[in-house]
């Protein structure tokens, strides 16, 4: 179990990457804190597991941020990594958001979330003996929109927030892998989570969708939360300011 020993916090833990990323931390024997600004249903999945710590927060939060990591300490005695699952489209928000209410709500939940829980944790890592971020990014902080799909208008702030990531993976590890804290992020294709439900269930656009990928499908959840775990464990301990993709060849084209 290669996460054996390692204590874990995890937003966005609710669903999607970040529920797959729980469990597979627990598979490799780490502790978690699991939190996410909705949490019944996780905390009812895990009420009976000692390995899983489950905390209601708001990752645009500066002081739920620190409560976080607090509890982590608290609960296990130490964190060893962190992992920014926690994020937002703005199909989320519904039909009737107009620009700028989209534009804040993704901006504040994908980045602002990011860098605040990221720098309670990066503390608590230099009290201790290093540790490791992993920030969720995506291919569309890569490269731009498909125009065969009809979800961008050349004003969606997704890509522009997962942009942000992937630049904040490369400038937070480069200045903090000498105080032995790595920094790294993976970059999903399109992956089968409640984010893109209202999109799969559409046939036409579930079909371009898959087209788009070499490998010919979509992803799963639980393909990006194993690279999550690699990139968490010590196995990956030359990997700094990396940004992965996990995407069936779709950049690669």
């Amino acid at each position: 179990m290669r996460l054996r020993g390692k204590v874990a916090l995890i937003t966005g833990a609710g669903s999607g990457i970040g529920l797959a990323t729980v469990l597979k931390f627990v598979e490799e024997g780490a502790k978690v804190v699991a939190t996410d600004i909705e949490t019944n249903e996780i905390a009812q999945r895990f009420s009976e597991s000692g390995d899983v710590l489950v905390e209601k927060g708001d990752v645009t939060s500066a002081e739920d941020s620190k409560a976080a990591v607090e509890a982590a300490v608290e609960r296990f005695g130490k964190l060893d990594t962190l992992v920014n699952s926690a994020g937002i489209t703005p199909r989320t928000l519904g039909p009737g958001a107009d620009l700028e209410t989209r534009w804040e709500a993704v901006l504040n939940v994908n980045v602002k979330g990011a860098v605040l829980m990221s720098n309670v944790a990066a503390d608590a890592f230099r009290n201790g003996s290093g540790g490791s971020i992993v920030n969720v990014g995506s291919i569309m902080g890569l490269v731009g929109y498909p125009t065969t799909l009809p979800f961008s208008d050349g004003f969606n702030p997704y890509p522009a927030s997962k942009g942000a990531i992937s630049q904040l993976t490369r400038d937070m590890g480069v200045r903090l892998a000498p105080e032995g804290i790595r920094v790294n992020a993976v970059c999903p294709g399109f992956v089968y989570t409640p984010l893109t439900d209202n999109v799969t269930q559409n046939t036409e656009i579930h079909e371009s969708m898959k087209s788009l990928h070499p490998i010919g499908r979509l992803g799963e959840a639980e393909e990006v939360a194993n690279v999550i775990a690699f990139l968490a464990s010590d196995e990956a301990s030359f990997v700094a300011g990396a940004v992965w993709t996990v995407d069936g060849g779709y950049t690669a084209q």
